[in-house]
């Protein structure tokens, strides 16, 4: 809380000041002033809690001064002071609703009981506030929910807005869809998005639809149509990375629910189209549209049969679906998830190329964590950059020491992975395939298995949090203690000193 000491005696004045604990009252901000008139001007900008202020004064008396005050600061609580007890002085007091009357010379325990009653009395009007606001907040929020519903109760919405004051007749209506991202997004309440715009064209409700999202809806007059372009762009400007989806313009409270579904479809084309900040409805969002069945046993063709054709199979999928862009977002996350998921089990070996997906249960969070098309795209490149890669490191290879290497990617985390039973599935000796490696890749199948198993564990180690029990059964070890004497003798430290050197690298 702040106070305002006004009296033009320097030495009652700063004695209050020193000699009360204001802490103890909740008073954390103290300003002083010699005359009414320097007060007034202080307590324009400083808007004290309380004002303790002298009756006599030069310039401005203290009746003169709290009275312009509490035109301008009604919530400030007075506490006067002087050293003359005249009833004009009693009536004025009274009339502005002052505290205390106290008379000079100042007895500190009556000053401190006078602020004691002071602050107690902003507090409780406070929590009053708080909780008047708070109703109004729940009941704003419960009246959009019902305008913008398919069938709303038509007493509850005329008895709400009736509370609200909201026009439910000779208006028309519109609702808004904002997205907000990066720093936009921090608002926690929705007043907290509509006080930091200006101008608002009509009355207006709305909520927070989750941690970056907020619908609004305005009513408004038909000679307040224009100020609507002006006021979007000041939308967009005040939250600078905001997009912004307007729905269809309605005239029947009844049909705002249209308004609010065009508003939604139009904000789900920001998926798609990151670059733009607007969007309104065009005849492609009123199609009911769902990704193509047959689409996904496409898929798993090329992903069989043709997988050096993946990425471009992704590419031309993206476009469709840059060109298609009334799908509903939540069929193209499902859709992602069941592709890239897809892919990853037919390349384990994809795990770790994005840092924090090292296994089946990170892609689906990872994938909603994206905002957009535009960084799901971006997402898959390197995959397909890695696989490219691999295929051309692999094309001077033979096929079955090709095939070898996709089935250990494939198995490497069963403990019963060994160069017999790999042997056994190619139908060839142990022996055969160890000569067959060690001519081309220079090292026995044995060591090529110790090799990958050991790699993967080091990337988990350095980009998971996994304990080393969970990463030692992963990578395909029989026990925590046979993978710890593994990883010392082929790194010369442990697993726990290897994750803690990593880190202080970073």
């Amino acid at each position: 809380m702040k106070i305002l000491v006004a009296d033009d005696e320097d030495y009652t004045r700063e004695g209050l000041i020193e000699s009360i604990c204001w802490e103890s009252y909740g008073i954390d901000e103290i300003m002083q002033a010699v005359n009414g008139a320097e007060a007034l001007k202080i307590a324009k900008w400083f808007h004290p809690d309380i004002v303790l202020t002298d009756i006599r004064m030069p310039k401005m008396d203290g009746i003169a001064f709290a009275t312009q005050l509490m035109k301008e600061n009604p919530d400030s609580r007075i506490i006067f002071m002087s050293g003359y007890m005249e009833i004009e002085y009693l009536k004025s007091a009274i009339r502005l609703s002052a505290v205390d009357y106290i008379e000079k010379p100042i007895d500190l325990s009556v000053v401190e009981t006078a602020l004691r009653k002071a602050a107690d009395e902003i507090r409780e009007k406070k929590r009053s506030k708080e909780a008047t606001q708070a109703s109004r907040e729940v009941q704003q929020q419960k009246l959009f929910r019902l305008l913008t519903s398919k069938e709303p109760d038509k007493k509850t919405v005329e008895k709400l807005a009736g509370e609200l004051d909201f026009p439910l007749q000779h208006c028309l209506y519109v609702c808004l869809n904002l997205l907000l991202r990066g720093k936009d997004g921090t608002a926690v309440r929705f007043d907290d998005v509509w006080n930091r715009l200006s101008g608002l064209p009509g009355r207006a409700l709305g909520i927070l639809a989750g941690k970056n999202r907020a619908e609004m809806l305005l009513a408004y007059s038909e000679k307040e149509t224009y100020r609507l372009p002006s006021f979007y762009g000041r939308i967009l400007e005040t939250f600078s990375q905001s997009q912004l989806g307007i729905g269809i313009e309605v005239r029947d409270p009844r049909a705002i629910y249209n308004s609010y579904r065009t508003a939604a479809a139009a904000i789900n084309c920001a998926f798609y189209q990151e670059e733009e900040r607007m969007f309104q409805i065009d005849e492609a969002i009123f199609q009911r549209s769902f990704v193509e069945p047959g689409l996904y046993s496409d898929f798993l063709q090329v992903l069989s049969q043709h997988p050096e054709q993946l990425s471009q199979w992704f590419e031309s999928l993206f476009a469709q679906l840059r060109e298609k862009k009334y799908y509903h977002k939540e069929q193209v996350y499902t859709l992602m998830v069941s592709l890239l998921t897809a892919v990853y089990r037919k390349f384990p070996e994809l795990y770790g190329v994005h840092p924090g997906i090292l296994k089946e249960e990170q892609i689906q969070p990872h994938l909603l964590s994206l905002d957009n098309l535009k960084e799901i795209q971006l997402f898959t490149q390197p995959m397909f950059l890695f696989l490219e890669k691999r295929r051309q490191a692999q094309s001077g290879y033979n096929r079955v020491v090709r095939g070898v290497q996709d089935y250990i990617a494939q198995h490497y985390q069963e403990e019963t992975l060994s160069v017999s039973s790999i042997a056994e599935q190619f139908h060839f000796s142990p022996a055969y395939l160890n000569v067959l490696f060690k001519q081309e890749l220079k090292v026995t199948l044995k060591q090529y298995i110790s090799s990958y198993r050991l790699e993967r564990a080091k990337m988990m180690l350095d980009q998971g949090y996994d304990r080393v029990s969970e990463i030692a059964e992963q990578c395909g070890y029989a026990n925590a203690n046979y993978f710890a004497k593994v990883f010392r003798e082929a790194t010369g430290m442990s697993p726990l000193e290897y994750r803690k050197e990593k880190c202080e690298k970073r």
